[in-house]
């Protein structure tokens, strides 16, 4: 009994794969049809000058820019695509954005390099390393530049260094900008940040050495914090309640968990000096959002007032806080007018 449902439900689910490819495809042939009925003979010879280079209709009709083209400029910048070898077009016709002087130059620099180039150009190189879409890719090399056009060895070997000191390959892609600095203040940063027993992020091996240094003091302060624990442990310890009910506050208030433990600490040390519970601060976890400096003004201000210095009112933006202390200050300057 067990079989035939299994292949009545196989049945019904390629079933309804082929009624999703069938209506997409009708779609597209609708679009089409419709284009070439509503469509000037300009639109229609750039239309035709497009499917005949290779490129299918729906990438030409989902892409307005592609009809604001010179009619020459699309048919010689198809032509020059066709020279990186495209294992389909659509994966690069993109790049005919770029001004047409810039496309020649580095169509004759991709044929150049494509026996050194892995996958023979730098577009399908990246979406290879990276594991991204060559479309996706073709627009981060248009807004990165230099990705077109720095030494290739150098660049790969940069990202082998990278690769090898377990460098995150979605942090590297986020932050390409690590490719046009010089391989050895690479390995120094990497070196340095080894000693200090640092997870390695791309920025940190650019960044000026002012902003290095605060880094990796502020990961030292934050590590003697947590001492080997989490910050939700750390949470869960001091305020003393079970960590599943720091993760689902934090899951409400995901910025909780994102505070530097150093901020974390200040913040819980003044507020259970001064007297809250740990009740209060899980109610009101936007608490640990706002600088101590703040919340120490607010807190004496409030107090000085006769007000009722709750984290709620600790918390209040600058608007409705100041609207309380008009009230307050009302209230106590009440008959003197």
């Amino acid at each position: 009994m067990l079989v035939p449902n299994l292949f009545k439900t196989l049945k019904y689910s390629n079933v309804i794969r082929l009624r999703k490819y069938l209506s997409t495809i009708i779609d597209r042939n609708q679009d089409e049809v419709q284009f070439k009925i509503n469509c000037n003979s300009n639109h229609s010879e750039k239309f035709n000058c497009c499917i005949k280079n290779g490129l299918t209709s729906n990438a030409v009709l989902s892409n307005e820019w592609i009809f604001k083209m010179n009619i020459d400029n699309l048919n010689n910048g198809l032509k020059l695509l066709k020279r990186w070898n495209p294992k389909k077009m659509d994966d690069l016709f993109v790049l005919l954005q770029m001004p047409m002087t810039k496309l020649v130059y580095l169509t004759k620099k991709t044929h150049l390099e494509s026996t050194i180039v892995p996958h023979g150009n730098r577009v399908y190189y990246f979406a290879s390393t990276f594991e991204k879409n060559p479309q996706e890719v073709c627009y981060h090399l248009m807004h990165y530049k230099f990705l077109f056009t720095r030494n290739f060895t150098t660049l790969h070997h940069i990202y082998q260094i990278l690769i090898e000191n377990n460098v995150d390959k979605n942090d590297i892609w986020k932050d390409t900008w690590i490719f046009m600095y010089s391989i050895d203040q690479i390995k120094h940063r990497i070196s340095l940040t080894k000693t200090a027993n640092l997870t390695i992020k791309p920025w940190m091996l650019r960044c000026k050495t002012e902003v290095y240094e605060r880094t990796v003091e502020i990961k030292q302060e934050n590590r003697v914090v947590l001492n080997k624990d989490s910050t939700a442990q750390y949470l869960a310890k001091r305020l003393k309640v079970p960590e599943k009910t720091i993760r689902y506050i934090s899951s409400k208030y995901p910025t909780t968990l994102r505070v530097s433990p150093t901020k974390l600490k200040e913040i819980l040390d003044f507020l259970l000096k001064e007297g809250y519970r740990p009740s209060h601060i899980l109610s009101t976890p936007r608490v640990f959002t706002h600088s101590i400096s703040t919340l120490q003004e607010r807190l004496t201000e409030l107090r000085d007032l006769g007000g009722e210095p709750t984290l709620t009112a600790l918390c209040k933006n600058k608007t409705t806080y100041q609207e309380l202390v008009n009230k307050l200050i009302l209230k106590n300057t009440k008959g003197y007018i």
